[in-house]
């Protein structure tokens, strides 16, 4: 009996660990540092964090929020303009004016949540989008036509987004980065956007010329906008919004509504 019940301790583990591998619950390696973050954020000091004033601001997810509760999505900020994920006694309720989904990564990923959270979107018209999560392990064209194949973008959703990150302290190549961006663009007749943090925008992006023409939705924490030029900033990635799980990247517009739709599909 002992050794049955040591049998079931060790294999547990490892059956639920390929249930999650199979329905893509769990980090990929080059995912790895934003879900480390984001652990640590969940457990710390995340709902504290405060929302820039701003007219449009948003949200990006992924599988790691699991499910989402569209009718009650919205921001609840304090006086200092804090936010949590419920109505509080001295909160007042902010809508999300735009949100952004995972839809890929690779050639071959493709995030469970994507199609309910467009559908949460389109039934409550919120402005939706969705980004591509740039992988090293295979080529542009692959994971182009994984991600036209799967996002299914429409008129007057916001632009296909690229998220471009170091993966083990790597990045892929310019060359490679342009390719997708140039079929993508082909296919939706608009111009993508680059998802970076400002580190890599400017030792990375800023010097080739190749990139000049694309819009960029640029991380930086700590209340202070990149020093560079961006369409978008990621303000936070441990804000709390009422209908979602744990910690969300919060999202600023740089401009106004009317602004936001030169960067929709047309």
């Amino acid at each position: 009996m002992a050794i049955s019940v040591v049998v079931l301790i060790l294999v547990l583990p490892v059956l639920l660990a390929a249930v999650l591998w199979w329905r893509g619950l769990l980090p990929t390696r080059e995912e790895m540092p934003r879900y480390k973050e984001w652990l640590v954020l969940m457990f710390t000091n995340w709902k504290h964090t405060r929302l820039p004033e701003a007219e449009v601001i948003g949200i990006d997810i992924s599988h790691y929020q699991g499910g989402i509760n569209f009718d009650e999505l919205c921001f609840h900020l304090d006086a200092s303009r804090r936010m949590y994920s419920s109505q509080q006694k001295d909160t007042k309720p902010r809508q999300v004016d735009f949100l952004i989904a995972k839809a890929t990564q690779g050639s071959r990923m493709q995030d469970n949540y994507y199609n309910s959270n467009k559908q949460g979107c389109r039934e409550k018209g919120i402005l939706f989008g969705a980004y591509h999560f740039y992988s090293l392990k295979s080529g542009a064209k692959a994971q182009a036509d994984n991600f036209i194949q799967y996002a299914g973008l429409q008129k007057g959703d916001l632009v296909p987004v690229l998220d471009v990150e170091p993966a083990d302290g790597k990045l892929p190549e310019r060359d490679s980065v342009l390719q997708w961006l140039q079929i993508v663009s082909k296919y939706y007749d608009v111009k993508p956007m680059i998802y970076t943090n400002e580190k890599t925008y400017t030792n990375y992006f800023l010097k080739s010329d190749k990139f000049k023409r694309y819009p960029f939705w640029i991380a930086r924490y700590g209340g202070k906008e990149p020093s560079k030029h961006h369409a978008m900033w990621q303000c936070a990635e441990s804000g709390r919004a009422g209908g979602v799980t744990g910690p969300v990247d919060v999202d600023i517009f740089r401009g106004t509504k009317s602004d936001l739709g030169l960067y929709v599909i047309k």
